[in-house]
């Protein structure tokens, strides 16, 4: 029976997270270790160097006072002692398409499990508000078992399901996300400033991306990869920025 690892970055008692742990426990050995607290924005952060407050709440459930990608690096390190089949991340509250996957702890998460070689998911639904996830449960159940008979073991999605009935699923690239960032100064006391990070966010729709897969209510699949490299720019840098080539 295949082994998953379980987090997420909304808290461990997320009913996304709680709903697919209860549909995957059927079918497979599945191993919960997540946030204890919203970890939303946390990107790829980690704690280092200080402890980290583990509690198992029963069996094969972990709780961490710390980030999504704590709970891998402590699944995979010390909790989990045998070999981790495959690591789902989510299902997470609300979308994580375009470059939200710079920011999202839900995708750092996958690409943790990806950085030691597991097969990773990360599953959003794209909705913010409380939603029923049983159509998305059952994707994701299914997508699952496709990606665990997969003879690829470099796989890294970032998955978005729509909201409602699903009409199919595309493969499809990042998309454009529009952040309209504000700084809200809250109050000023002497030398010290309290600011809130605020804004609205938009997003263009363009062929092949996973916001119009979205928006035409078809599931998003994008592959990842753990390789920032601009292999492009690469070939002719010295070009633009002068120098000696090495």
């Amino acid at each position: 029976m295949a082994l998953i690892l379980l987090t997420n970055d909304d808290g461990y008692d997320a009913a996304g997270l709680q709903a697919l742990y209860k549909a995957l426990k059927k079918d497979y050995t599945v191993i919960v270790v997540a946030p204890s607290t919203q970890q939303s924005g946390a990107s790829h952060s980690l704690t280092l160097r200080k402890p980290i407050r583990v509690e198992k709440l029963h069996e094969n459930f972990y709780i961490v006072g710390g980030t999504p990608t704590d709970c891998v690096l402590l699944a995979y390190h010390d909790l989990i002692g045998m070999k981790i089949d495959l690591v789902v991340s989510g299902i997470n509250h609300g979308p994580n398409m375009g470059s939200d996957v710079f920011y999202s702890g839900t995708v750092a998460a996958a690409l943790q499990g990806a950085s030691m070689g597991i097969k990773s998911l990360a599953i959003s639904i794209a909705v913010d508000a409380d939603c029923n996830f049983d159509d998305a449960v059952k994707y994701s159940r299914d997508l699952i078992g496709r990606v665990l008979a997969s003879e690829r073991n470099d796989i890294i999605l970032n998955v978005n399901i729509p909201s409602g009935k699903i009409k199919g699923e595309k493969i499809t690239r990042m998309g454009k996300r529009i952040y309209k960032d504000k700084v809200i100064r809250d109050r000023e006391k002497k030398n010290v400033i309290y600011s809130i990070i605020d804004g609205v966010l938009s997003y263009r729709a363009d062929n092949n991306t996973d916001f119009k897969a979205i928006d035409k209510h078809y599931v998003s699949i994008t592959p990842l990869k753990l390789d920032l490299t601009d292999y492009d720019i690469m070939q002719n840098l010295d070009e633009y920025i002068g120098g000696e080539s090495r």
